[in-house]
């Protein structure tokens, strides 16, 4: 995509990100888990810790999109830690401003993303949830492969009003399916 830079984002990035992910919280409250008044009372300095920290680890990053200085997206990952869902990762936080929107940079974000995720030792599948009425979003998830798993209705309550969320997975390693059961050593009870 020309004029696109997509990078990891360090402790350094904070005040950018901060700011645009301030921004993300106050114009669109019904994508985010988080409020923009929760966030807003949080230190710049755990902003840059958690940047940081995430720079540091090799199943957690989070990548920022510029056009030249400017950060225009960004988008969150971690890789689960415990042994049985290791295999599992989450994208969050993903953000493109709606100036930059239509110029390919939500589908950029998201394709390093999993390339990112693919290179992941043990990562089978990466999850996102989307609100139910966010169609544009959806149909971006949906174009790079991932698909609808469940519905969770009334996961967040904003602005007096309940909306659903789409849970939606691409599956990394898709395993052939499993031979069917045959009842060996079953008994009745």
């Amino acid at each position: 995509m020309r004029g696109l830079c997509i990078r990891e984002l360090t402790g350094d990035d904070a005040d950018e990100f901060r700011r645009l992910r301030l921004r993300a919280l106050r114009e669109h409250p019904d994508a985010f888990g988080s409020s923009y008044e929760a966030e807003s009372k949080v230190p710049l300095e755990a902003s840059a810790e958690r940047l940081r920290r995430n720079a540091e680890l090799q199943d957690s990053f989070t990548l920022g999109a510029y056009r030249g200085d400017t950060l225009v997206g960004m988008v969150g990952f971690y890789q689960e830690t415990r042994e049985k869902t290791r295999h599992r990762g989450s994208i969050w936080g993903i953000y493109v401003p709606y100036e930059e929107q239509g110029k390919g940079t939500g589908r950029a974000l998201l394709a390093r993303v999993l390339d990112l995720a693919r290179a992941l030792p043990g990562l089978e599948q990466v999850e996102l949830q989307v609100v139910t009425r966010n169609s544009r979003a959806r149909g971006l998830y949906a174009s790079l492969g991932f698909e609808t798993y469940g519905t969770e209705p009334r996961a967040l309550f904003v602005n007096g009003e309940y909306l659903d969320e789409e849970h939606m997975v691409l599956l990394l390693h898709p395993h052939p399916s499993p031979l069917p059961f045959k009842g060996e050593g079953v008994t009745d009870a």
